[in-house]
């Protein structure tokens, strides 16, 4: 059964020049340490941000819990690459994603079962 699901869109120079305005702040803000960590292997990890982040938002909207915040989700991938959301407080139901990018957008769908 579904119990949510939250899609988000987001223009990869957005998050770009957040990150050339207030750097670290701003990752540190919207992603842990691991996402950052994760993003940062790759030659062009602005793409990977906004992804992250995409997909935050989107979990945001399937949940519907205003209590959860940045901090509290980890956009992940498994060995082979699939996205997974960690989430430090306890949610009803099972979290699904998908996230893909372009160029210029990062897209993000969830997916809340229970």
């Amino acid at each position: 059964m579904i119990l949510g699901i939250g899609v988000d869109i987001i223009e990869i120079d957005r998050i770009q020049k957040a990150v050339e305005r207030w750097g670290d702040d701003f990752l540190n803000h919207i992603l842990t340490p691991e996402e950052i960590t994760a993003s940062r292997k790759y030659q062009l990890p602005f793409p990977h941000y906004a992804g992250r982040f995409a997909a935050k938002e989107a979990v945001f909207k399937a949940l519907g819990d205003e209590r959860i915040t940045w901090q509290d989700l980890a956009i992940l991938n498994d060995s082979e690459g699939k996205p997974f959301c960690r989430c430090k407080r306890k949610v009803r139901g099972s979290i699904h994603l998908t996230i893909s990018h372009s160029k210029n957008y990062a897209v993000a769908n969830a997916i809340i079962t229970a």
